[in-house]
């Protein structure tokens, strides 16, 4: 029996970047404010709509984000931020954290919601936070009373929910009681996330699936439907899939697949962040966006944003780094909607790249084959070049049976195979 798959999936989602606050902070040197306001303010123009700006965290423990309110001062001279159009979305663990917040608020430069990390596993809670949750707990009451003075909202980022790198697997039923104990304290926004890269698909669906079933009746109410996954293991675009397919319609991920646990040595001082490593490696990123915004609007989905601008990003942030990151989209770039010129004659040697420095996807590499060109390559074998969108669509009219379905025409503007084979339509 055939799964509609197709028919399971969201039309559109929202995406959230993680760079500056999430992606930097793992980084072995400091990252020039200039190059924050930057990427924020391109990201803006790339189209996103919430956007992670900073940690108010005391800076002795994450020096990264030692310039929170200068960053945050900056970004609220952006013309679409004072226009309303952008959330911005802070992170603080203490209360202190929170009034440096207020602070900021109180000078006319306020975030619009602060969370804190409490991790549904007490092992991984008292390396992250040299809390439990139940010591947590006591502390919300006054993060709440100080965001709802200023004028921003409490979001409870909840750490570890699909697994920890020191107990393994964490029932779910963890996360569920953390976050009926923030709706009873006042809490709308909520972040389910896996931390450190420790889910598989499906954990990753029925997890997010039971959160839907027990908190989507409060979908008016609350925000919880985020996907945040970390890249450990190569599984991570697999479990936004399988988050999607479960409900979520917020998209958190980094470009570059920066992030992590804060950095334990910055500017070649060690000693900081929160200790040495506590994951089984130093390759525990968030998502890759580049590699996320291709794969969903590959499969139909709308995800808001300039997906070229967003790859573009991905290749100026390798030079912030100096050193090729990991998104495979950056080199790769998206996959061609239509024949295309360089690559179909032989022995071209015009796009070998120089030794071991590999190759990306340069606007070039798109130009569409004409129909002459196509041909002149071809000469001598039986060519069909035409439209199949009309196909497509009585096939899946048939197929429905009169069933109402969301119809999905391939991307391609042309498509062309050989009349010696049976017909094959390229459909994403």
């Amino acid at each position: 029996m055939k799964w509609d798959m197709n028919g399971q999936l969201p039309k559109k989602v929202k995406m959230l970047e993680l760079l500056c606050r999430d992606g930097f902070q793992h980084s072995l040197k400091f990252i020039p404010t200039e190059t924050k306001l930057w990427f924020i303010d391109q990201c803006i123009q790339a189209g996103y709509e919430i956007i992670e700006v900073t940690n108010f965290a005391h800076p002795k423990y994450l020096p990264q984000s030692r310039d929170a309110e200068e960053l945050l001062k900056r970004v609220w001279q952006l013309e679409p931020v004072k226009q309303g159009k952008v959330h911005l979305k802070c992170y603080g663990m203490t209360r202190r954290a929170f009034e440096r917040a207020a602070e900021a608020a109180q000078k006319g430069y306020p975030p619009h919601s602060v969370a804190f990390t409490i991790s549904a596993e007490d092992l991984h809670g008292r390396r992250n936070s040299a809390r439990t949750r139940e010591e947590y707990l006591e502390e919300i009451p006054d993060f709440l009373r100080i965001a709802k003075a200023n004028g921003f909202e409490v979001d409870m980022a909840i750490a570890c929910v699909y697994g920890s790198p020191c107990a393994g697997p964490v029932p779910i039923e963890n996360t569920i009681e953390l976050m009926e104990r923030g709706l009873d304290l006042g809490i709308r926004r909520f972040t389910p996330c896996d931390t450190t890269g420790e889910s598989n698909p499906l954990r990753t669906y029925e997890y997010m699936s039971t959160l839907v079933d027990k908190f989507g009746k409060y979908d008016d109410e609350i925000v919880f439907r985020v996907a945040h996954f970390h890249d450990a293991r190569g599984m991570a675009l697999a479990n936004y899939v399988a988050a999607i397919l479960a409900g979520a319609d917020i998209i958190e991920t980094s470009l570059g697949q920066c992030g992590g646990q804060p950095a334990f040595i910055v500017d070649s001082v060690p000693g900081i962040g929160t200790g040495d490593l506590y994951t089984n490696s130093d390759i525990v990123g968030n998502a890759s966006t580049e590699d996320v915004v291709v794969m969903l609007d590959e499969m139909g989905i709308d995800v808001r944003v300039d997906i070229d601008k967003v790859l573009q990003l991905g290749r100026v942030l390798e030079w912030v780094f100096e050193e090729p990151l990991r998104p495979y989209c950056t080199k790769s770039g998206r996959p061609i909607k239509h024949p295309v010129e360089w690559n179909i004659p032989t022995a071209n040697l015009e796009f070998v790249p120089p030794y071991r420095e590999g190759n990306w996807a340069s606007p070039e590499k798109y130009k569409p084959a004409s129909a002459d060109f196509i041909r002149r390559e071809f000469e001598g074998r039986k060519l069909r070049w035409d439209t199949l969108e009309g196909e497509i669509k009585e096939k899946v009219n048939t197929d429905s049976a009169g069933k109402p379905q969301r119809l999905r025409v391939s991307p391609f503007d042309n498509i062309y195979y050989l009349e010696s084979a049976k017909k094959r339509t390229c459909l994403s």
